[in-house]
């Protein structure tokens, strides 16, 4: 097996936020608006460097639609972060996928990996310029107080 060269490219934040519950009121939503930045690759040459906010819109774009607060996660009022370590390729489609930085709930960690696997394959609207490209994608799930 031959090892092809990747870029890390870290998204912004993409937050689930449920507003707080009171007596028998139901929960208006199962999500939150994403926070988005623009992103760029560890410069591979420090003379070029890519803009790869359009590859971060295009992902926190699909994953904010099918994005879902798990009810488990809900009801026990577990919070957290996940941070998403994924490749994906020059087609828009996923290779390795696997938890970076756990929010320390199984629930949340699984979540957030079977959102990222059900968003694929994205749209990428510009070609990666490169085969593969590891991308690191924070979710954070939190229930409004």
């Amino acid at each position: 097996m031959v090892a092809e060269p990747t870029s890390v490219v870290r998204l912004a934040d993409a937050s689930t936020a449920v507003p707080g519950e009171s007596g028998a009121q139901t929960v208006p939503s199962d999500q939150a608006p994403v926070q988005m930045t623009a992103l760029s690759p560890a410069p591979s040459n420090p003379q070029t460097k890519r803009d790869y906010g359009w590859l971060s819109e295009a992902i926190l774009r699909r994953v904010e639609e099918l994005k879902r607060y798990p009810a488990s996660a809900r009801v026990d009022r577990t919070e957290g972060k996940v941070v998403i370590k994924a490749v994906i390729t020059e087609d828009g489609n996923l290779g390795e996928v696997e938890v970076f930085q756990s929010s320390g709930y199984p629930t949340l960690d699984k979540a957030a990996i079977d959102t990222l696997r059900q968003a694929a394959p994205f749209h990428l609207p510009h070609p990666l310029g490169q085969p593969r490209m590891t991308i690191k994608i924070p979710m954070s799930y939190r229930l409004d107080r």
